[in-house]
């Protein structure tokens, strides 16, 4: 998250500073790439965490939709 931080403010020193549009994209790509690979971290953790609690509960239905609604929104 220090990462994409870092990455923010320097695409925010380039608005203000004003640099080439190409490099602009370029680092906003780049810092969606990292937000999107931190989500599936995220994201990935929390299955295995809930997929292991809803195995031993037999099912619990309520975590399985929750589970989807995320993986939705992502």
């Amino acid at each position: 998250l220090s990462r994409i931080k870092g990455q923010v403010e320097g695409i925010m020193r380039m608005v203000e500073y004003p640099k080439p549009a190409v490099e602009i994209f370029t680092q906003i790509t780049a810092a969606k790439k990292a937000l999107d690979s931190t989500g599936r971290y995220f994201l990935e953790n929390y299955i295995k965490e809930n997929f292991t609690a809803v195995t031993k509960s037999k099912g619990d239905s309520l975590k399985i939709k929750e589970i989807i609604e995320i993986m939705e929104k992502f």
